[in-house]
């Protein structure tokens, strides 16, 4: 008389959820891009907007059972400094800056400086020149205040502001050897997270005109679809590997 044995190896069983883990980790990166591309798309129309873009470093490669190709990797988001379209508007405490640089605000609350390039600003009651979320726009010689009854308003290329063709100060403007030290706290505004910004020496601006978002709405479609289709293809192959994996279990319960 014959007795039917029948051994289980668990190692038969990684093949496939190596394959599992490949894609679930391939899905958890398909959900990041869509965040990151919906951001760009939600800020599209964002004075100042620097759209988020990904780079991946891969650390270490090896084979895995199977002898298939693997490796660690690390993704980091960083904002593209690349400069939008110039949109003139007439106003005359909107400024655009060209080429290099960034717009320095503080609070009066001690936090830490902000850098942006979203240069709508406005007045307040006392004539200190705010953003539009009511930082403090800093001069060389601190925060600019503009009298409330100046007739005239010039702000020259190089920063210098006039009232009444009076000096009242001049845009600091600052940049940063690595743009990826940049930290996003909401919308165009940036932290520094420590990195020393540099003053730029030749400063140069345009009154009466802002930045608009660096944003390709196209682009970012495009790339919306194809992460999505990515992101389908791997859950077919999640699908697939659970259905196999359920007839093996119930084969097995007839053991």
């Amino acid at each position: 008389m014959f007795e039917l044995v029948f051994e289980f190896n668990p190692f038969d069983s990684i093949p496939m959820l190596l394959r599992l883990q490949n894609a679930f980790r391939s899905m958890t990166s398909m959900i990041r891009e869509q965040e990151r591309t919906a951001n760009n798309l939600a800020n599209a129309n964002t004075i100042g907007y620097k759209q988020d873009r990904t780079f991946t470093a891969t650390l270490e490669e090896y084979l895995d059972v199977e002898g298939g190709p693997q490796s660690d990797r690390r993704t980091e988001q960083w904002a593209s400094l690349e400069q939008g379209a110039f949109e003139a508007t007439g106003g005359p405490l909107d400024v655009a800056i060209e080429n290099d640089g960034f717009f320095v605000l503080t609070d009066q609350e001690g936090g830490p400086e902000r850098y942006t390039r979203a240069g709508r600003f406005t007045q307040d009651d006392q004539g200190m020149l705010r953003s539009p979320g009511g930082q403090l726009v800093e001069g060389l010689n601190g925060p600019i205040q503009i009298p409330r009854d100046a007739a005239t308003i010039a702000i020259q290329a190089d920063g210098t502001i006039r009232a009444d063709d009076q000096p009242v100060g001049t845009l600091r403007l600052v940049r940063f050897e690595n743009p990826m030290a940049l930290t996003r706290v909401d919308g165009a505004a940036f932290t520094a997270d420590g990195a020393e910004p540099l003053e730029v020496e030749q400063p140069s601006v345009r009154q009466g005109f802002i930045e608009t978002s660096n944003v390709d709405p196209i682009r970012e479609m495009t790339e919306m679809i194809a992460h999505f289709r990515q992101f389908e293809s791997q859950q077919k192959v999640l699908s697939t590997h659970d259905q196999i994996l359920g007839h093996v279990t119930r084969e097995l319960g007839k053991f």
